[in-house]
């Protein structure tokens, strides 16, 4: 194809670029060239060595299979849009999803965090809840299988060989095409695939996730991992936190011991928002803590010395002395009494001062806690790059400060502060926003679980405005966002049609934490999506 026009399957679907080769085919990068869309083209192939009637009946299953697929909707399972033939092969027209896979996460990385290892299995065992419920078993769940998409959903893909149950024509072919790592013990033995299985297999990879490794270890022999996982002997997990029970019991031996795929997403569902919330007590505990030891505490007032009282002169000092007259009488001049008095004065003016003064420094680093900041004061940016601090009668000529409301640029008198204001209204009204409480929380929720982790998909949670400002552009929001290892978003609350309020957290990657802020954000819906497109202080 490389001098000639990039081929067309079907009479509709254009071949653009190869994404990827696996046992099963190859995926493409396509063009729908009726519905003007990109889409996923999944070529699947034959196993070689198979008689001419054997590959009948592997094309045939896999058609099989591809229906079995469409019959699944739901917003965490790639979607097939259609099912062709190309020279005899079968191929799965599917939603093109720009993503990394989690293998790709777990390879990059390392590890995941438990709390973002719950999230993405609560969301893949939905989808898995779901095909269980039309009696789709997936028989291929695996780290490559679950797509990150750059938005922050998570997918699981590749129902390719997944296949309804009671349809017995199905046959073994190609059970070991790829890694054996991560099937469960009862099929690596010769069982058939089941529901249960399916809850295996996903304990197997989010136990990767969190652990490095799969639960059976790795090998190049797929066939000594195969003995393995059939013995069902496995390292259990050590890096897992709050994960480790649950994952325990997805990893038992026994299918009809291990827990549903919908008790398995309600539990990761749960872990999640109560790792969230325990992570966030913590943090704010360690920021209040952090900001009490900031502030110094007033030093007692000084004590002011006494001024010495006039000295008493003895009845006898009255006497004139010899060779003196009554007026030449040796008492302490006056002027001698007035300057010791003045030092004392000056003292206490002086002690005065430095009281008033350390009082003034630590009200003014408690406003500064509590989110009151004054001129020239920059806090941590709520969406990235820019400060949410309020600015200065100057600085509010910016057309667009994280930290400045909506209502305060509609209300400004400014001139200048007007025409920008008129300009990022206009910006905004492109979008309608159309999200509920639950979708509006949800959104800053999601939000603050990608960064600073998944700057690209963080990045486009943003509205094009809030982009360029007060983030000036990539570059600024990843170098802001390059600061910190964590940041957390707690007591959100959204108010409808547009509107959330949280408490950041951030925490820097010297492991310093804190000062915590409210922000108030307004967000519209793009594409489906709810972004962000302002942010600041609440009024009051």
């Amino acid at each position: 194809m490389t001098n000639t026009e990039p081929l067309l399957i079907a009479g509709r679907y254009r071949l653009v670029t190869a994404l990827a080769t696996g046992g099963m085919g190859v995926v493409w990068k396509g063009w729908d060239e009726r519905l003007e869309r990109p889409v996923a083209i999944k070529q699947l192939r034959v196993q070689p060595g198979l008689s001419p009637a054997e590959a009948a009946t592997a094309r045939d299953r896999a058609m099989r299979e591809a229906r079995n697929t469409a019959r699944l909707h739901h917003p965490h399972a790639v979607p097939v849009y259609d099912v062709v033939e190309q020279d005899g092969e079968p191929c799965l027209i599917m939603e093109f999803l720009p993503s990394i896979s989690l293998q790709e996460a777990i390879r990059d990385r390392g590890t995941l965090p438990p709390v973002e290892v719950a999230r993405i299995g609560s969301e893949v065992a939905k989808a898995l809840s779901a095909a269980h419920k039309v009696g789709i078993v997936h028989r291929d769940v695996k780290p490559g299988n679950v797509l990150l998409a750059e938005d922050g959903t998570t997918k699981l893909t590749d129902f390719g060989i997944s296949h309804a149950l009671g349809d017995v024509a199905l046959t073994q072919t190609g059970m070991l095409t790829g890694t054996p790592a991560y099937l469960a013990p009862e099929v690596a033995r010769g069982q058939p695939a089941s529901f249960a299985s399916d809850v295996f297999s996903l304990g197997s990879t989010l136990y990767t996730a969190t652990e490095g490794t799969p639960p059976f270890g790795q090998d190049a022999n797929a066939m000594a991992v195969l003995h393995r996982v059939a013995s069902g002997q496995l390292r259990p997990p050590e890096r897992s936190g709050p994960l480790t029970p649950l994952l325990v019991g997805m990893l038992t031996p026994d299918p009809a011991a291990r827990p549903t795929m919908t008790e398995v997403s309600r539990r990761l569902a749960a872990l999640h928002a109560e790792t969230i919330a325990a992570q966030t007590a913590r943090d704010e505990a360690a920021s209040l803590r952090t900001a009490d030891l900031a502030v110094p505490k007033a030093p007692p007032p000084a004590r002011v010395p006494k001024t010495s009282p006039p000295t008493r002169v003895p009845a006898a000092a009255r006497l004139a002395a010899p060779n003196t007259t009554p007026d030449a009488r040796p008492v302490r001049p006056p002027a001698l009494a007035a300057p010791r008095r003045r030092r004392g004065a000056i003292a206490a003016l002086l002690t005065a001062a430095v009281v008033i003064a350390a009082v003034v420094v630590a009200i003014a680093l408690i406003l500064n806690h509590r989110g009151s900041t004054g001129t020239g004061t920059s806090k941590p940016p709520v969406a990235g790059g820019g400060s949410t601090a309020h600015t200065t009668s100057s600085a509010a000529k910016t057309s667009r400060s994280p930290s400045t409301p909506t209502s305060s640029r509609a209300s400004s008198t400014s001139s200048s502060t007007s025409s920008s204001t008129s300009g990022s209204a206009s910006s905004s009204s492109q979008s309608t926003p159309t999200g509920t409480v639950a979708q509006l929380e949800q959104a800053i929720t999601d939000y603050y679980q990608l960064v600073p982790g998944n700057l690209q998909a963080g990045y486009s949670r943003l509205t094009p405005s809030y982009q360029q400002n007060p983030t000036h552009g990539f570059a600024g929001y990843q170098e802001f966002w390059n600061q910190f290892s964590r940041v957390t978003a707690s007591k959100v609350i959204g108010r409808a049609p547009d509107t959330v309020d949280a408490t950041l957290t951030y925490t820097r990657k010297d492991g310093s934490v804190g000062p915590s802020e409210r922000v108030r954000f307004t967000l519209v819906m793009s594409g489906g999506i709810l972004k962000i497109d302002t942010s600041g202080p609440p009024p009051g």
